[in-house]
């Protein structure tokens, strides 16, 4: 015989409306930044402030802390070993300071008088290694000095006391006028507006080219780009990568072949960058960024990684590599001021403010620093988290316009004492403000699990808005919904 049916309700259970469904949206990680697609992702919309590096765990960025103020007129910033070299314009002198681990700082002079605002343009500088006696292999050594571009100068490696660069134009040895360098094969490379150069083996200042009468392996090259449609522009950029030297035009890449001379210059992408100081090679990727898109090649065509910035085109690019992420500075049709940060490890983007512009990063073996145009250089990986920070999930619809109520949001978060956490849900297109709905507000406590119970709500989709200080993080997240009903307004 078949049972009754029991209709009456059960201590602690309660029914759901009719025609409402339920089930969970259940979200065990977090994924990095997607600013084009900002709808049922699984990725976040909006970021400030915000790491990658305990993915999948969502954390924020280090704040960058000053390391050394001053420079009225900065101009660019290296790094090397354990010190830094910071060029800039000091009243009618281009100066340069060798910056060591402990603070101390050497000054040197690349200008000593005449120079204006028109000599602020950037520089390159490369280190290369000479090699003592050519003739004796065993017993020679290597002799580190830094060549500094376009002033064509050299300077010891290993610097103890104040220091004025020498001059790398020796007698009748002219060195070309190189905008940008790279040192491969223990030969200088470099390009000017039009053309591609290498030194004489193992000597920088060798410029001897061959002629009708005369050809050595070990002279100097030199060779003018070839013209087409793509690559009928000036060259801006040069970098080493793969065992070979890359050379950049705004929307062309060549290849230079061979490992002695007479080298041979191959053409090879219809791609390019807008900067030199945009290429860096990644753990074995070279990322570089044109007009449209950040670009990575590897030695096919080149891909692009940039696509979820949602930027329609760069005016500025700067960017600088610890050998796991790409730091890019840019201004673009979006904002005048960007930092995005591609982590290579998880292949994901993340986002910090910035409100000046960025004229060089540098990394060396203390870690990663970057030259503001405000005149100061700031250590990146400070592990200072002492700033505040925020961050949007996608607009979450459930692929349906059907009506949603949030039953219960669930989380886990880490938030030490003096750090502090904020959540909102944000409904259909409303915008973040201080007027939100906030759900939870919380500080200290150590490892917490937060349960959160909305008041009714009803909409379409929503969003959650999270805000904080200090190192918070955030690990699982689960949202209760269940969909059905009408709003009736």
């Amino acid at each position: 015989m078949a049972k009754k049916k029991n209709d009456s309700l059960t201590y602690m259970q309660l029914p759901l409306p009719q025609g409402q469904k339920a089930y969970k949206l259940t979200k065990v990680n977090w994924s990095g930044l997607n600013k084009r697609q900002t709808m049922d992702t699984g990725v976040l919309s909006m970021e400030n402030n915000i790491s990658t590096d305990e993915t999948p765990y969502l954390i924020p960025s280090q704040k960058r802390l000053v390391y050394k103020s001053g420079y009225t007129n900065p101009i660019s910033i290296f790094g090397f070993d354990n010190f830094l070299l910071v060029v800039y314009r000091s009243g009618t002198q281009i100066k340069i300071d060798y910056i060591k681990s402990n603070g101390t700082t050497y000054t040197g002079t690349l200008k000593s008088s005449g120079a204006t605002s028109a000599d602020e343009y950037q520089r390159c500088i490369v280190k290369f290694n000479v090699y003592d006696t050519p003739t004796d292999p065993v017993s020679g050594e290597f002799v580190k000095k830094l060549l500094i571009f376009p002033d064509k100068k050299s300077m010891d490696f290993e610097i103890n006391s104040n220091f004025t660069p020498a001059d790398m134009d020796v007698g009748i040895n002219q060195v070309p006028d190189l905008k940008y360098a790279t040192v491969h094969l223990s030969r200088l490379f470099g390009v000017d507006d039009d053309r591609v150069y290498a030194s004489g083996f193992n000597d920088y200042t060798n410029w001897n080219l061959d002629t009708t009468q005369e050809y050595n392996v070990n002279n100097a090259w030199v060779s003018p780009a070839q013209a087409n449609t793509k690559a009928n522009s000036s060259f801006t950029g040069i970098t080493t990568f793969m065992n070979h030297v890359i050379c950049f035009k705004e929307n062309f890449m060549h290849e230079i072949y061979n490992n002695k001379n007479p080298f041979r210059l191959q053409d090879i992408f219809a791609e390019g960058c807008i900067d030199n100081r945009s290429i860096q090679d990644v753990d074995g990727r070279l990322i570089f960024t044109d007009r449209d898109n950040v670009k990575v090649y590897t030695g096919a065509n080149p891909r692009i990684i940039g696509y979820n910035l949602n930027v329609g085109e760069f005016y500025n690019a700067v960017s600088g590599t610890d050998n796991r992420k790409y730091y890019l500075y840019c201004e673009t049709d979006k904002s005048a001021h960007n930092l995005f940060v591609y982590d290579t490890l998880i292949d994901q983007w993340a986002e910090e403010s910035i409100d000046f512009e960025v004229l060089g990063f540098a990394h060396n073996q203390n870690g990663m620093y970057l030259l503001g145009k405000d005149g100061n250089v700031y250590r990146v990986d400070s592990g200072n988290y002492n700033q505040s920070w925020r961050l949007e999930t996608d607009f979450f619809t459930g692929k349906t316009i059907d009506i949603k109520h949030i039953k219960k949001i669930q989380l886990l978060a880490q938030i030490p004492n003096g750090s502090d956490l904020d959540i909102y849900v944000l409904y259909d297109d409303e915008q973040w403000s201080l007027n939100s709905h906030r759900v939870y507000s919380g500080s200290g406590g150590g490892q917490v699990p937060i349960r959160i119970v909305p008041r009714q709500t009803a909409s379409y989709g929503f969003k959650l808005h999270i805000r904080g200080h200090g190192y918070v993080k955030l690990y699982g997240l689960e949202v209760f919904v269940t969909n059905g009903g009408d709003l009736y307004v």
